[in-house]
């Protein structure tokens, strides 16, 4: 059996280790996997049992592959990524969850969607497994010191709440030692941390949670994160928003706290609580490790996706078809490029704007220069107009003085005399 997963990239990040990861372990149930990036020509030209799709912009080349079935990985609903203003990104998400395919979902919660969306699709639930060998260990808690706390995720992603998560730890009253890890660190230079982390792999992230304990996780979209059951394998519990995903491990005052999205004050009380409280900081690790005993590793979950593979490939293809994948894409491409011009045409009347306001200024200036050049000139006819004033009083005053008159009067008797 052939099976080949189209990822988007394979910069780092969890979602592709949890396909190469899965991809790797195929092969111990002869089932032969490759990991392709969408657009490489070796995707087009093989032959698939089954394709698989692992980020919504994958699935657009399903359709094009020479494969019997098709399928989706879905770690969350991607839609849930993109803001307002990213309209056709949502759309092409949403279409990912209307493909004549099967599902591998990754927690309980989209199983329970896709069942309400699409009665009969084919989904099969298979959960993330965790490396037991790589995270385990772990002394527990301290007793005294400051409360060590790890934020995991990058800052510059909108929905991780990472610098609410850093701000939480910062209002704390108790002593605290604020850890930030992010697969590009330079972005939480500014969240003031003790300690800025990044570029681990699983080995560097398994030593970073035997050092914490307790993990901050305030994210608003999530599918099934790893972070909270990896720290619960190494006997840190976490304190986490009640994102999609959480329900399937995190249970409130056993393993961890639950607080509100919108509710920072609830996440510095339980930091504090715990600070001074290591009795139940105990507790909460002891229910993380009892957690993390009953999640299934790797192995265990390839085993499962394994068998449904093979049930996928054997059993009916799932309803829908080409037209509405090609159409959508059209709308997709079509829709973003639009996008694209738009926003490049704003650039141009931007430019056009700037070069405007930066005449507008040079003739402001220049008037203000000849503006200058009249005010003195004016300043000037005053003040000649002042000594004119001045000489024709004093003119006057000469002629009204009695030297003056005598002098006019002498004059006109010699005229009169000649």
């Amino acid at each position: 059996m052939r099976v080949c997963f189209l990822v988007p990239e394979l910069r780092p990040s969890g979602g592709i280790a949890v396909a190469l990861e899965h991809a790797r372990r195929l092969g111990d149930h002869a089932i032969e996997a490759e990991v392709l990036v969408a657009g490489d020509p070796r995707a087009r030209e093989g032959e698939w049992d089954v394709a698989i799709a692992t980020f919504w912009t994958t699935w657009l080349e399903l359709h094009e592959l020479r494969s019997r079935r098709r399928a989706i990985f879905l770690q969350s609903v991607e839609a849930r990524f993109y803001r307002d203003t990213e309209p056709f990104d949502r759309l092409g998400a949403d279409a990912a969850l209307a493909q004549d395919a099967g599902y591998f979902v990754v927690a309980g919660w989209m199983r329970d969607l896709l069942a309400a969306l699409r009665p009969g699709v084919p989904v099969w639930h298979i959960p993330n497994g965790i490396d037991k060998a790589r995270f385990s260990g772990g002394d527990g808690p301290r007793r005294e010191g400051p409360l060590r706390v790890l934020v995991e995720g990058q800052p510059s992603l909108w929905f991780k709440g990472v610098p609410e998560a850093a701000a939480a730890v910062r209002a704390m009253e108790r002593p605290a030692e604020l850890t930030v890890v992010a697969l590009d660190p330079a972005h939480a230079r500014e969240l003031g941390a003790d300690r800025v982390v990044g570029g681990l792999d699983a080995e560097g992230m398994a030593a970073l949670y035997r050092e914490t304990d307790v993990l901050l996780k305030l994210s608003r979209v999530e599918g099934l994160p790893l972070p909270p059951l990896e720290a619960f394998h190494c006997g840190v519990p976490c304190i986490v928003t009640p994102f999609t995903g959480h329900e399937d491990y995190v249970a409130h005052g056993a393993n961890g706290a639950v607080v509100g999205f919108d509710d920072p004050g609830a996440a510095t009380g339980w930091l504090d609580r715990l600070a001074s409280d290591r009795e139940l900081l105990a507790r909460l690790s002891a229910g993380a490790r009892a957690t993390a005993e009953r999640w299934p590793d790797q192995a265990a979950t390839t085993g499962q996706l394994a068998a449904a593979l093979r049930e996928l490939a054997d059993g009916p293809a799932p309803a829908a078809g080409p037209a509405m994948a090609r159409s959508l894409r059209r709308t997709i491409e079509t829709g973003r490029e639009r996008l694209r011009q738009l926003e490049s045409d704003l650039g141009t009347v931007t430019e056009d704007r700037d070069r405007r306001v930066e005449e507008l200024a040079a003739l402001w200036e220049k008037a203000d220069a000849q503006n200058d050049h009249i005010a003195e000139l004016e300043r000037s006819r005053l003040h000649v107009n002042e000594l004119l004033l001045q000489r024709e009083a004093e003119l006057e005053e000469l002629r009204n003085s009695r030297a003056y008159r005598a002098s006019v009067a002498a004059r006109n008797l010699v005229k009169r005399g000649k």
